[in-house]
């Protein structure tokens, strides 16, 4: 189907998806760019659509084609396309996918992030996670949503592959720690004594990640049987939560493979 206005009805629709209010209402949410789109494609959610710039070179047929598209499939005027989209020299190929409901399962390796509140460490950290093997990821009050554009795009499809619980860190936390007795919940701090390194994160573990300007809350935090620190030998005083909680993530899934150091 073509669409040439801007001001089409299924346009106004989709374009509202770039703001929270638009997803909640309608439950979906934009995916964009080609590699993004082949992500989501290859993925276990729903496609609601399928949208290709006119303008541009047309998709891959692989893409274009796929059995997911069929029947979902938009050529929109560049007018039109750019409406939609969430940046500002967008690629040719877009996506609106459902958002999936998924319920907590209390994994044994866990990530919880405490109203971190950039998207771009948000997206950066679920990558990490689904790389390291925290399948489930937790996101407390006053955390960015999971499901905005440029979390999305940081994410680089590793949104796709996680189960994303929106909860109160605490109540989580609390539920967590009944199901896993002998496992540990980990926050992150600047001052801790315990050096990452030698905690014991290679069991079932709770990886919590807290605010970039205030750290993990006062109720996360009695909720942690443990605080550590990353050793480092230069003068900064702290890493960013994205990089910070990258690292320790990476040395939870090495203790748990027993990779040498």
């Amino acid at each position: 189907m073509y669409i040439e206005s801007a001001h089409n009805d299924r346009v106004r629709e989709w374009a509202r998806l770039k703001t929270r209010r638009g997803r909640e209402r309608t439950g979906c949410f934009l995916v964009e760019g080609e590699r993004l789109v082949a992500e989501l494609l290859n993925s276990s959610l729903h496609v609601e659509a399928l949208l290709w710039n006119a303008a541009s070179d047309e998709p891959s047929g692989e893409l274009w084609q796929h059995p997911k598209a069929q029947g979902r499939r938009f050529e929109l005027s560049p007018q039109a396309f750019a409406a939609v989209a969430d940046t500002q020299t967008p690629q040719g190929l877009m996506a609106v996918a459902a958002i999936p409901n998924c319920e907590p399962q209390y994994g044994d390796r866990v990530l919880v992030l405490d109203a971190v509140q950039d998207p771009g460490n948000v997206g950066t950290l679920i990558r990490s996670a689904e790389a390291f093997g925290f399948r489930e990821i937790v996101f407390g009050t006053g955390t960015a949503d999971p499901y905005a554009p440029k979390v999305v795009r940081a994410s680089m499809g590793g949104l796709f592959r996680v189960c994303v619980v929106v909860s109160h860190a605490e109540d989580y936390l609390r539920t967590w720690r009944e199901r896993h007795p002998e496992g540990i919940a980990v926050a992150t701090s600047a001052d801790a004594v315990d050096r990452c390194d030698q905690a014991p994160l290679g069991g079932d573990v709770a990886m919590v990640i807290g605010n970039e300007a205030r750290g993990v809350s006062e109720g996360v935090r009695k909720l942690a049987q443990r605080c550590v620190a990353i050793p480092m030998a230069g003068s900064a005083e702290s890493l960013n939560a994205a990089m910070a909680g990258t690292i320790l993530l990476y040395e939870a899934y090495r203790q748990a493979s027993n990779l040498a150091i």
